[in-house]
Parts: C-alpha cells; structure tokens; sequence
C-alpha cells in the first residue's frame, strides 16, 4: 500500500547519512527518489525500522549544505525509505526543485541554475 501524498520521482543525488543523535558515524548513500513527504536512499547500510536518520544533500561545490530529517519505514539490503520527519520551506523548495529537474532536464544540473531561473539567491532559499 503507498503512502505517499505526492508522486515519487527519480532524483539521483551523493548523500551522507548519520544518525539524529549524531551519535555515530557518517554513511555515504545516493538519494534514488523522493516524493513531498519521503525518499529512498541506496546505501550498503540497513537501519532499524523508526530509526531516526539526518540525510544530508550537498550541492554547487558543498556551498549550499541541505539536511532532509527522517525516520526509517522500510529497509533492505541495497537500501531504506525514510518518511520526512520535519520540512521547512528552504527543504520543501529543494524538493521541488529535485523533482521538477528530474522531469525537464534529467540527472545533470546545478542548483544554482535553478537559483538564476527563478529570481532567487541563495539567502532567500
């Protein structure tokens, strides 16, 4: 049964991933899709189920540094699907932008493309 409030799209993105707690290490993972309130992540790690995780996207040359918080609702061995525990608007706008540049231009972009197209700067994001 799917949960999702909003359509899942492929959204190829380097992760690091780490405990909320921040009690321990970091892992390294590709964000494989996500959708308004969740995403799965491919990674060689298997977090229990409700663990709380911190994905960490990183974007134009580790300028702008964006944490998605979830909690773990599924686990495999190539992978996990976190729901969103918290989003604020500045990550609700990196959403949209992962999806919309999944559907127009595909894997290859730079935030910062997305940055000139719409007017913003990067203190407004």
């Amino acid at each position: 049964m799917d949960h999702r409030h909003g359509e899942r799209v492929r959204a190829l993105a380097l992760v690091r991933v780490c405990h909320s707690d921040r009690s321990g290490e970091y892992w390294a993972g590709l964000l494989y899709n996500v959708s308004q309130d969740g995403m799965f992540v491919l990674s060689n790690m298997r977090p229990a189920l409700n663990a709380s995780l911190d994905v960490y996207i990183q974007f134009a040359d580790n300028r702008i540094n964006v944490c998605l918080p979830g909690q773990v609702v599924h686990a495999c061995d190539h992978g996990f699907g976190l729901i969103f525990r918290q989003v604020n608007k500045k990550n609700r706008w990196l959403i949209r932008v992962l999806q919309e540049n999944q559907r127009t231009k595909g894997i290859g972009w730079s935030i910062e493309d997305r940055h000139e197209s719409r007017g913003l700067s990067k203190a407004s994001a």
